[in-house]
């Protein structure tokens, strides 16, 4: 694959057989807690994290971060396939799981890349890789631009960059959703991820996504959506984003667009590479788990070893 640039090519033709279709599924670790650390608990309404994790202690740290409809659990696959190589880390974002919330109630880029390293800290990492899908990605990008000598390298799917100026129609739509989950989480899934994944995502795949978006709370959402609405704009500092980057993008992606998104942060960092995945949606680690865990294990290791040249 080319250096720079976008990355076309059989590698990156997302087979319909990978996607899940609920036969042999992996288990998903057990639940686990820690402690927000003492001098940052002014920043949150309680004292816990809550997270998943897989693989050995001392191997290199892959934190996982999910999307603004998501939590934990949606990186089941990646926590089987890469644990036994990697030390896999999936928080539950703030108010996601059973991760106490933010204080604040409009949330800005420096208050989740804060609260990222606040995480961080109570888990014991201090260098990973880090993976972000949509909202995550742009968690990760803020964690990343904040401090980037942390970041091993970045990869981002269905990738979220922010805008200089918001559009009405995406406020119309953030708020929307805030209104829907506050009648009630369950019925939030009601509407069903059909417009989230590729064509060949199977039946069963879908049904689970839809109760991980009935595991979500009002608040946690409330307040990972006003950061998408705030300001932030990854590209407006791009040089920050010295590290290896690799971007992931469903060809069916209608949530993120690539042209608004990835083609930017493409263009301003010197180093990004893009994959485009045919007959994928927003959700390629759960859509292709496959093709993403030998992405993921590819791009991890020439990070790794980027980082030690």
């Amino acid at each position: 694959m080319s250096p720079a640039g976008p990355d076309w090519g059989p590698a990156n033709q997302a087979d319909g057989a990978d996607s899940p279709d609920g036969a042999d599924w992996p288990a998903t670790p057990a639940l686990r807690l820690a402690r927000i650390p003492t001098e940052a608990r002014s920043r949150y309404l309680g004292d816990r994290w809550s997270y998943l994790e897989a693989g050995p202690p001392q191997a290199t740290p892959v934190v996982m971060l999910h999307g603004i409809g998501a939590h934990a659990e949606y990186f089941r696959f990646q926590l089987a396939a890469l644990s036994s190589h990697w030390r896999v880390i999936a928080w539950n974002a703030p108010g996601y799981g059973l991760s106490d919330n933010l204080r604040s109630q409009q949330p800005q880029a420096s208050d989740y890349a804060q609260a990222l390293a606040d995480f961080l800290q109570a888990v014991q990492v201090d260098r990973c890789v880090l993976v972000g899908n949509s909202f995550g990605s742009a968690v990760a990008q803020a964690f990343a631009i904040a401090q980037p000598q942390r970041v091993i390298g970045l990869l981002l799917t269905g990738a979220g960059i922010g805008q200089r100026q918001l559009a009405p129609a995406r406020r119309a739509a953030f708020e929307e959703r805030v209104a829907r989950i506050r009648e009630g989480a369950y019925q939030y899934g009601d509407r069903g991820v059909d417009h989230l994944v590729g064509p060949q995502a199977r039946q069963a795949l879908r049904r689970w996504l839809t109760d991980i978006s009935r595991g979500l709370h009002a608040d946690g959402l409330q307040r990972a959506a006003a950061f998408r609405l705030s300001s932030f704009f990854s590209p407006d500092q791009a040089d920050r984003l010295t590290m290896p980057l690799l971007m992931i993008q469903g060809s069916h992606d209608m949530v993120n667009p690539r042209q608004d998104n990835a083609d930017l942060l493409l263009a301003a960092v010197p180093q990004a590479r893009l994959q485009l995945w045919q007959g994928v949606g927003h959700l390629p680690e759960a859509e292709a788990p496959g093709l993403f865990a030998r992405t993921l294990a590819q791009f991890a290791q020439a990070a790794g070893a980027a980082g030690r040249n």
